[in-house]
């Protein structure tokens, strides 16, 4: 699963969006590296800011297992949004191994002097 952002364009509140890999009818896209991805379901509510959405899906992230994508779509708000998208699922795994080896490696160590 890979989330996205919609900004709503009236309230201006953020909510994230989850997709799920929808393959195209009769596998088309098997041999594309951009596989093709629907909309499953958004947070109704939304957060006040970016931070807070970013936040919510980091965590989210953390505990399923899923990817964000840092797409994002400003929304009027009025339809429910079903979207079809294409993302390189391999790249935004890669992209994430990355940045987790990356904050791992520079925490910093727990001071055992106590």
């Amino acid at each position: 699963m890979i989330f996205g952002m919609l900004q709503n364009t009236k309230t201006n509140r953020f909510h994230p969006i989850l997709f799920r890999q929808a393959p195209m009818p009769g596998g088309a896209d098997l041999t594309n590296q951009m596989q093709r991805y629907k909309s499953y379901g958004h947070h109704t509510e939304g957060f006040d800011t970016r931070e807070q959405a970013d936040a919510h899906v980091t965590l989210t992230c953390a505990q399923q297992g899923c990817l964000n994508s840092g797409a994002s779509w400003e929304w009027d708000g009025a339809e429910m949004p079903a979207m079809v998208e294409f993302f390189d699922g391999l790249a935004l795994a890669g992209a994430a191994q990355a940045a987790t080896a990356t904050a791992t490696t520079t925490a910093p160590a727990a001071d055992s002097a106590q």
